[in-house]
């Protein structure tokens, strides 16, 4: 199945670094001021402590902006700035600013078409990482203070490594994961992780035909070893069930299926995904949306529907509408920690856009602060929240 769900898409290839990459406008003029509780973005702003504080600080709220710039010879260059904002009041709370090396692209926040996936797992667990390939078949790791290779291998060894397509982090252990492609295509290619600073004397590999367990062990593990397959997707929290969707068919279901040689139908980690047909999902009734989290074992949030299954996952029981019909132009929610909330980007008429906060009753949603942009090239700015820290 792997290849034939819908992907993320990656980045363009790395070149050359601008001198435009230098940093973002200070957040006394940007993100954080103006919001309904973003008093404090001005003060934290002009303090040299926001640069090094932690950003993801209990209760907040992280947003990740990529800038993508032109070299002038064809080329794509990357800038990445992450700014999180208390989830109470909308303080601005911190900020990281880098230019990734010139031969290095993100592996996902950076694309300026398509739906505006999650991209959780590009960063690490306490957002000081980003994951990324070099020269487009590399997975990597660079730090978001200094924009450097973190475990990068030794550049005197004479090794063949393999090639890797996609890489993730594992949002709970922190691991950097990646394919591991022994030839110029994919194929039923074992999977590879490590400790991202550690390097390759940390490297752990799961063969082809172990990755179902890998989707069955837990939700975390099943999102991280899809991404490496290009696969967007979120898993109920014990594993087993993924819920994906395509621009052609909407909202589906699917379950491990290892196939009848135990080899799954096809290649990646999506080739062990099985059709899973559900009632009010079907042909005549399709949903389109996009996935955003389980609640719990059988409650999808899937864009601002909340969408209740049936035990065995056959049959839609209930869809609800978690915010009031409106002509804003919303991103993905996240969940908050204590699972009550959700959060989310939203751009108004006036073209600014806001984080705002909800909750499950379907009421209206709360703005928490104003989110500006923190350089002046919008057109060529990706905006996404990361998640609730």
């Amino acid at each position: 199945m792997g290849r034939r769900i819908v992907k993320a898409g990656l980045a363009a290839g790395a070149a050359l670094v601008l001198a435009a990459c230098g940093g973002g406008s200070d957040p006394a003029t940007g993100a954080g001021a103006g919001g309904t509780g973003g008093g404090g973005g001005s003060e934290a702003g002009q303090d040299g402590a926001a640069k090094t504080t932690s950003l993801a600080q209990p209760d907040s709220l992280t947003v990740a902006f990529c800038q993508t710039l032109d070299n002038g010879g064809g080329g794509k260059a990357y800038q990445v700035i992450l700014r999180s904002f208390a989830a109470k009041d909308g303080a601005f709370a911190g900020e990281r600013t880098t230019a990734l090396p010139p031969d290095a692209e993100p592996i996902t926040g950076c694309d300026d078409d398509g739906p505006s996936y999650r991209v959780n797992t590009a960063f690490n667990k306490d957002l000081t990482l980003v994951a990324g390939l070099v020269d487009g078949d590399r997975a990597a790791a660079f730090d978001l203070a200094t924009g450097h290779e973190v475990g990068a291998p030794d550049p005197d060894s004479f090794t063949k490594r393999p090639k890797n397509g996609g890489v993730a982090f594992h949002p709970v252990t922190g691991r950097l994961w990646y394919d591991l492609q022994s030839h110029d295509f994919q194929s039923t290619d074992p999977l590879g992780s490590r400790d991202p600073k550690g390097g390759l004397k940390t490297e752990e590999s799961t063969p082809f035909a172990k990755i179902p367990d890998l989707l069955e062990q837990d939700g975390p593990t099943a999102d991280t070893a899809l991404a490496t397959d290009g696969i967007h997707a979120v898993t109920v929290p014990d594993g087993g069930v993924v819920a994906t969707s395509t621009t052609d068919n909407g909202l589906h279901l699917s379950r491990v299926d290892r196939g009848d040689d135990g080899e799954g139908s096809g290649v990646g980690a999506g080739a062990f995904l099985g059709d899973l047909p559900t009632v009010g999902l079907d042909e005549d009734n399709k949903v389109f949306c996009e996935p955003a989290f389980w609640r719990n074992a059988t409650t999808l949030v899937c864009d601002f529907k909340q969408l209740t299954f049936s035990a065995d996952y056959k049959k839609l029981l209930k869809t609800e509408d978690l915010v009031p019909e409106n002509d804003r132009v919303n991103g993905q929610p996240v969940l908050s920690p204590d699972g009550k909330s959700f959060a989310f980007l939203s751009k108004g008429e006036d073209g600014r856009r806001g984080l705002f906060r909800g909750d499950f009753s379907g009421g209206e949603p709360k703005k928490i602060t104003s989110v500006d942009p923190p350089v002046a090239d919008e057109d060529n700015l990706r905006t996404t929240l990361i998640r609730w820290n």
